[in-house]
């Protein structure tokens, strides 16, 4: 096993110098049996989150324990938690595809936590997502719910996302089972590999009346 786990190290090592948007230089990287854990400092929180994707997607890695600091380049003066909370704030004002009128944002020590409630749960992702580089943001909770402003039917919602897997050429559907209730989805089953799992479930999240996924697939590797 070890010479698998130093053979998924230096692939992961590629894949975080591959992406432009890294500079990997201060991260470790540590594998045992499959599992990951990054430590280590990146300059933003944008960026750790960069890197636990581009770790999550090299094939035989089981999970990513993602240990990063965000520490600022030096001679950058950390931002206060006002400041923080304005610019996310202006962000979220001015993005036309996010409701943000019952979004509240709290910032404690460079601690971002989003509350409040949003009509679709693809806008609670992109709150998340649009103010993720913010300068000064140490961690981020999430904690938007995700209410509806009609009533889904969650036949309906399983069979909207049952043809849209279907429409997909990554995604075999008849391999993958669509459970609904009262707007959660599971996904379970399984698919060839991960890039298709993570279309199943982009495809989950991006359906209306959906408010939250859990992603039970599986890759077949027969």
């Amino acid at each position: 096993m070890q010479n698998s786990d130093e053979g998924l190290k230096n692939t992961i090592q590629s894949q975080l110098f591959w992406d432009a948007r890294l500079d990997p230089s201060a991260i470790t990287i540590h594998v045992s049996s499959g599992r990951v854990r990054l430590s280590g400092n990146v300059p933003s929180y944008w960026a750790k989150r960069i890197a636990e994707s581009d770790v999550r997607a090299v094939q035989g890695v089981s999970d990513v324990e993602n240990n990063l600091a965000v520490q600022l380049p030096s001679g950058i003066d950390i931002p206060q938690d006002t400041s923080i909370q304005v610019s996310i704030q202006s962000i979220l004002a001015f993005d036309p595809n996010i409701d943000d009128a019952d979004i509240e944002v709290r910032v404690k020590r460079g601690i971002v936590t989003l509350e409040g409630t949003v009509p679709a749960l693809w806008q609670k992702d992109r709150a998340e997502e649009s103010v993720l580089n913010v300068q000064g943001i140490r961690g981020f909770v999430n904690r938007i719910a995700v209410v509806p402003t009609v009533h889904y039917v969650d036949e309906l919602i399983a069979r909207d996302i049952e043809a849209a897997l279907d429409r997909n050429r990554k995604i075999d559907v008849n391999t993958v089972d669509v459970q609904v209730s009262d707007g959660e989805v599971v996904l379970s089953g399984t698919v060839r590999d991960q890039g298709a799992g993570d279309a199943a479930q982009e495809i989950a999240k991006h359906t209306d009346g959906v408010v939250e996924v859990t992603n039970n697939l599986t890759i077949n590797k027969t």
